[in-house]
């Protein structure tokens, strides 16, 4: 079975951006971690984004420190870093949301530390993920509602 890191971390843009810059943005980390194998979501709301990366363990590495690079961004505070059993976020190389202020707020504050439990075999995610994994599917569903 393949070994997998995961890594989240929140910062604020250092100026606003536009829609365009979001588009930007999104299209470069899609075609880089399409290439390095790193999947996840990216959630953004005025200035503050949230960002959850998982894939190979050099895949994410190359994604992350094109992250802690960046100028477009400070304050970056990264809430776990550490290995995973699987993929959450399989079919999306990146995938992107604005969830409500207090929403991300949620996911941002939440314990993303797993506790670990020897006599599981399939450990729970983390609070911060099972929110993550939550507001993924709510907001899909969302998406696929209005089309």
């Amino acid at each position: 079975m393949p070994s997998f890191i995961a890594v989240a971390y929140v910062s604020s843009a250092c100026r606003r951006f536009t829609a365009e810059a979001l588009d930007a943005l999104l299209v470069d980390a899609r075609a880089f971690n399409a290439t390095a194998g790193v999947s996840g979501a990216l959630l953004h709301q005025d200035g503050s984004f949230f960002q959850y990366l998982e894939g190979p363990e050099s895949g994410v590495a190359q994604a992350y420190s094109r992250v802690k690079r960046s100028r477009r961004h400070r304050g970056l505070i990264e809430l776990v870093a550490a290995p995973v059993e699987q993929r959450h976020f399989s079919t999306w190389s990146m995938g992107f949301a604005e969830p409500a202020a207090s929403e991300l707020q949620s996911i941002a504050h939440a314990t993303w530390r797993a506790e670990h439990r020897a006599a599981c075999l399939h450990p729970e995610p983390s609070p911060g993920l099972a929110l993550l994994l939550a507001f993924w599917k709510r907001a899909q569903f969302d998406r696929s509602s209005a089309a």
